[in-house]
């Protein structure tokens, strides 16, 4: 498997184009981050290339919401955008949402006034159509259920089960689920189960711990067994630490190194 840091969460002393430099001095070869609408993407290229790194994933949304269907063809736009954006960046992975978030993860709205089954509905069609733009440019788009009891109240997809539900309805080798280990573990647990139940369906794994959301060893999961779990079911994807250092990047780095 491949290993990222986010470096939206990681190295938060350094400036932002400083981070790629230092993921590589502490032996990692892949970033991912969050929004590039406010990032320099061709900065951001030249950055890989000189530090020798890659880009794991980022988010492939941003103000628009998968669940309302008057908000369509922004979403889809947007994401056909960002798409142009990963192929820049040889990048082969997007991050999408149920809803529109801000800067700092917030939710900006609920749409409480559309019914589950309709927004489930609408995150199929809305999904169908994307398929193929992403099929075509080799691009896997991956759906992140958030906790809604801790970080994202208001959140819409909270569940693995209703992620499933989507990405199967979908149908297509390019759509899958994002599993967050630090969400589902707040959400449902049950979490080395899950990973056996649905890796077929898993495109990219978030790692944090709980509570605090920080490196792997200041909680209550047992990531050297998650990790074995993700071996033996021969998991070929990525793995981004998005997490928030305890104390410092450094401290957390070598809580990541020793995991492997």
């Amino acid at each position: 498997m491949r290993v990222a840091l986010c470096i939206e969460t990681i190295f938060r002393e350094f400036p932002f184009e400083e981070r790629f430099s230092s993921t590589k001095a502490s032996g990692f070869d892949y970033v991912e981050f969050w929004t590039w609408r406010d990032k320099d993407i061709e900065k951001i290229k030249q950055l890989c290339f000189e530090n020798e790194v890659k880009i794991a994933a980022f988010s492939g949304d941003q103000d628009f919401s998968l669940v309302d269907e008057h908000e369509r063809k922004q979403y889809v736009d947007f994401v056909k955008e960002s798409i142009e954006s990963a192929l820049k960046l040889d990048c082969h992975c997007l991050v999408l949402h149920s809803n529109a978030l801000d800067k700092n993860g917030r939710v900006l709205r609920s749409y409480d006034e559309i019914g589950y089954e309709q927004k489930i509905q609408t995150m199929i069609d809305t999904l169908r159509i994307l398929a193929p733009f992403a099929e075509e440019a080799g691009v896997t788009l991956v759906l992140e259920a958030l906790n809604t009891k801790v970080d994202h109240p208001g959140n819409f997809l909270a569940t693995t089960e209703d992620a499933i539900k989507v990405i199967r309805s979908v149908n297509s080798p390019n759509v899958k689920i994002l599993y967050d280990i630090y969400h589902m573990q707040i959400m449902e647990g049950n979490l080395i189960n899950t990973l056996r139940e649905y890796i077929d369906f898993i495109g990219h794994i978030h790692i944090a711990d709980v509570p605090g959301r920080n490196e792997p060893g200041t909680g209550e999961i047992n990531y050297v067994n998650i990790l074995r779990a993700l071996e033996s079911l021969n998991y070929k994807g990525a793995v981004g630490f998005e997490l928030f250092p305890l104390r410092s990047s450094e401290e957390a780095v070598r809580a990541i190194q020793a995991l492997f």
